[in-house]
């Protein structure tokens, strides 16, 4: 007979989930127990908030993710993570314990209760796609495998409630028979790929733009297969670097409005046919609402819809969609000249410490092996001018952008692909939120190098016209002594060579090692620069 915790860590076993992330409690404690004899390892955090991060980074990287939290005080606390990967489709599975049903019916004020039983579970309907307590063994099986279905389908987060009398509840002997979710029209689908070969056999000054869904839902290779055969030049979002090898000859760079490339704004904003594939058209993954896409020019596929010109076409999978398009015989071939592609608008600085020599020096460091983070802030605009290699990935939470990301997202990413090297780049701002997460670090064996940009402020604020106000500067601290606290290699980065000489050390380090770079709160990235002197122009 199945139980229904085992059953369930089992099911989630089959799906490619080896780690749960999570910090236990009375009400979840009977759930971990059940975690502990499943074949799921529980990698216990400092915080709440710390769990849904580095679970949410988890199924980014591995197509899902598990978190394990008590009732109220955890689940609640670990409410604005969930909120990201939703915003940003990252398939998480939360389980939490919760009161026992027979103790709800004795006793109505049980510790760790807001309003009704019913509270926490009506707040994770706000940030998942699916949320149910599990109240009725006869639907649990029902519930669970839907579970799992929606977090795969739409790619976000669900939500499951299980009573901690009900953790080895049996379940009744039924097959879970699976109906989709939802599914392709392949008489849409037709007409869909049909209209877009019209509309690119026809344009002169094709472009594609590649968004962090074909991430999602793993269509890396797709993407490329596609882009060689329609020979155009392809460039990517901020949320979506990586999706694309930035070594590609076809590769342009990074579309971020006029905050980024002048010369890919102008290429892509003058485009007569733009293949917007996975994009979200949010402000921040756009250059903060200085994109100007025509869309009378514009295909966009994402995995909610479908739209071409001004209208749309209903019941069609986004995989369905770009198979569709790769499939066709007739799909035209273009010949453009290779005539532009971004560089990085940093140099080498050996001498005092720059954001642009900082970034410089990531170029020259990572490699096919690195799966770079970068959190909240400065870090994430770098972003623009950091150059990918092939197989490396890169990672963050450029739509929903909360801060403090990035620390616990190295324990997720290294745990889901333990083959790679993580390097962060995180401001001493959001350091602060969920750096004390390096101890899970430490306590696993990982090895990450985490960069911080020591500059006593939240510079991303001061750039925006803050300059004099009090409330952008932070505390700060020595964190290279910090780190060596914590157990880890500390470098005081004061010069370009001393990033370098550090980045060399830390590469072979079998411990975590933290950069302390020091720089001015005036200085910085390329991106960040630009986007204030469009704030200013603005004011003006």
């Amino acid at each position: 007979m199945l139980q229904l915790a085992p059953h369930i860590f089992h099911i989630l076993h089959q799906h490619g989930i080896e780690h749960a992330f999570g910090i236990p409690g009375d009400f979840a404690l009977t759930l971990y127990d059940a975690l502990k004899e499943s074949k799921i390892k529980p990698v216990i955090m400092t915080h709440e908030p710390s769990v849904g991060f580095a679970a949410d980074v988890y199924a980014r990287i591995r197509g899902l993710g598990l978190a394990v939290v008590t009732y109220g005080v955890g689940g609640l606390n670990m409410v604005n993570a969930v909120a990201g990967a939703y915003a940003e489709k990252s398939p998480l599975v939360i389980l939490s314990g919760s009161p026992g049903i027979k103790e709800r019916r004795q006793d109505s004020l049980l510790h760790h209760k807001v309003k009704t039983f019913d509270s926490q579970r009506r707040v994770y309907e706000e940030v998942t796609v699916y949320a149910s307590a599990i109240t009725d063994i006869e639907t649990a099986e029902r519930k669970i495998h839907r579970a799992i279905d929606y977090a795969k389908t739409f790619k976000r987060p669900v939500y499951l409630e299980i009573p901690r009398d009900m953790v080895y509840a049996e379940l009744p002997e039924a097959e879970y028979e699976r109906v989709p979710i939802k599914h392709t029209d392949r008489d849409t689908l037709k007409e869909a790929v049909s209209e877009t070969l019209e509309i690119l056999e026809k344009a002169k000054s094709p472009v594609i733009i590649a968004g962090v869904e074909v991430h999602r839902f793993g269509l890396q290779v797709e993407l490329l297969a596609l882009a060689e055969k329609l020979g155009v030049p392809i460039c990517a979002t901020m949320l979506g670097k990586s999706v694309f090898p930035e070594t590609h000859p076809q590769y342009l760079g990074i579309y971020n409005g006029e905050a980024g490339d002048e010369n890919i704004n102008k290429i892509v904003e003058e485009s007569d046919c733009l293949l917007m594939l996975g994009v979200f058209m949010t402000d921040i993954n756009l250059g903060m609402f200085t994109a100007h896409i025509n869309q009378k020019h514009t295909i966009s596929a994402t995995s909610e819809r479908i739209a071409i010109k001004h209208h749309e076409y209903q019941n069609i999978l986004f995989t369905d969609f770009i198979a569709g398009l790769l499939k066709n015989p007739h799909l035209p071939h273009f010949q453009f000249p290779n005539t532009y592609r971004m560089h990085p608008r940093v140099e080498e600085k050996i001498d005092n410490i720059s954001m642009g020599g900082l970034i410089y020096e990531i170029n020259q460091f990572i490699d096919h092996k690195t799966i770079i983070i970068t959190d909240v802030g400065d870090s994430l605009f770098a972003a623009d001018d950091i150059q990918t290699k092939q197989g490396t990935s890169y990672l963050a939470p450029a739509f929903y952008a909360s801060m403090g990301f990035a620390i616990p997202g190295i324990i997720g990413a290294q745990l889901a692909d333990p083959f790679r090297r993580v390097l962060a780049l995180v401001g001493d701002g959001a350091f602060q939120m969920t750096g004390m997460e390096l101890l899970t670090a430490k306590r696993l064996g990982m090895n990450p190098i985490v960069i911080i940009i020591n500059n006593g402020s939240f510079a991303s604020l001061r750039a925006m016209g803050h300059e004099d106000a009090d409330f952008v500067n932070i505390s700060t601290i020595d964190y290279a002594d910090l780190a060596k606290v914590l157990g880890g290699n500390g470098f005081v980065i004061h010069t370009g060579l001393e990033l370098r000489r550090a980045l060399s050390v830390a590469k072979d380090s079998e411990n975590f090692s933290i950069l302390d770079v020091r720089i001015s709160a005036d200085d910085i990235s390329p991106a960040l620069q630009r986007l204030k002197t469009l704030f200013t122009q603005t004011l003006k």
